[in-house]
C-alpha cells in the first residue's frame, strides 16, 4: 500500500503545474529584463551573466517542477507564490521613460582605465584637454592616475555640482554618477574645482556648469582641515544644460 501511495505522489498533480508555471514566469521575466536592456538601470552589464545564469537555472526548476519532481504541497507553493511572483511582477513592470530619460539611467558607460589607449579631447600642443560626456570616466580616472603627467593643463569638462563636507567654502566637485555594482550604490564621483579664483557666487547644489580650469596640486578642504591632492583651479564656470548620458561602471 506504501508503494502505491509512494506511486501516486510521484506523479505531477496541478499544485506541481502551477508551481512550474511560477518559476517559469520568473525565469521569462528575468529573461526579458536582460534582453529589453532594462536591467542597466538598477545593475551594472557586469551582472548580466549572472542574469542569464538565473534564467536557466529558474527555467530548468520550471521543467523539474512541472513534472512533480518536488512534490509540492499547499504550503510550499504559497512560499513560492511569495518568493517567487512579487520578482516577477516587479521585472515586468514598466519603467518611468520620462524619469530615465531626464537621469539618464538607462545607459551605462565603461570606464576605460587602460593607459596605452588614446583618449578623445587631448591636444598635447596646447596643452588643452576638452572632455567629452561619454569620456568622463576615462578622463577621470586618467587623470586621477596619471596626475603629474597632466599637471598645468587645461581642462574643460561639463558635470553637475555636488558638495559634501570634505571639500573647503570655495570648491565643489564637477561630476557624473558612478555604480559599482547595483543603483543602491550610485554616488557622484568627478573632478574637485577650486573657484577661489572667480569672482562670482558658487552654483547651487546638483546645478549643471562647464568648467574650465587649470589641473593643479591644491588643498582640498581647508587649511585646518584638509589634504593635499588634485584640483581643478577654475578660470571660469558657466551654467550648462544637463546631459543625460547615464552613469559609468568600472
Amino acid at each position: 500500500m506504501s508503494g502505491e501511495e509512494t506511486i501516486r505522489r510521484a506523479k505531477p498533480n496541478a499544485i506541481d503545474r502551477i508551481e512550474g508555471f511560477i518559476l517559469f514566469a520568473f525565469s521569462a521575466a528575468v529573461t526579458a529584463f536582460v534582453t529589453s536592456g532594462r536591467y542597466i538601470s538598477f545593475v551594472t552589464p557586469r551582472t548580466m551573466p549572472y542574469l542569464w545564469f538565473a534564467a536557466l537555472v529558474l527555467l530548468a526548476l520550471s521543467i523539474a517542477a512541472w513534472f512533480g519532481a518536488f512534490q509540492c504541497t499547499r504550503d510550499s507553493l504559497g512560499r513560492i507564490l511569495i518568493v517567487a511572483v512579487l520578482p516577477t511582477l516587479l521585472l515586468s513592470l514598466p519603467l518611468d521613460s520620462a524619469n530615465a530619460s531626464t537621469t539618464g539611467a538607462n545607459r551605462a558607460i565603461a570606464i576605460n582605465a587602460s593607459t596605452a589607449a588614446a583618449l578623445p579631447g587631448l591636444d598635447t600642443a596646447a596643452k588643452t584637454i576638452t572632455i567629452r560626456d561619454d569620456d568622463f570616466g576615462s578622463w577621470f580616472d586618467r587623470i586621477d592616475r596619471h596626475s603629474e603627467q597632466y599637471l598645468g593643463y587645461t581642462v574643460i569638462v561639463e558635470g553637475f555640482v555636488s558638495r559634501d563636507s570634505s571639500l573647503g567654502p570655495s570648491q565643489f566637485s564637477t561630476s557624473r554618477m558612478l555604480m559599482t555594482c547595483c543603483v543602491l550604490d550610485m554616488t557622484p564621483f568627478g573632478l574637485v574645482t577650486d573657484t577661489s579664483a572667480i569672482p562670482k557666487a558658487l552654483p547651487s547644489d546638483k546645478a549643471w556648469v562647464r568648467v574650465t580650469g587649470t589641473i593643479a596640486k591644491g588643498r582640498i578642504g581647508t587649511a585646518s582641515h584638509g589634504y593635499d591632492g588634485l584640483i581643478v583651479k577654475a578660470k571660469s564656470v558657466h551654467a550648462a544644460n544637463e546631459t543625460p548620458n547615464g552613469y559609468f561602471y568600472r
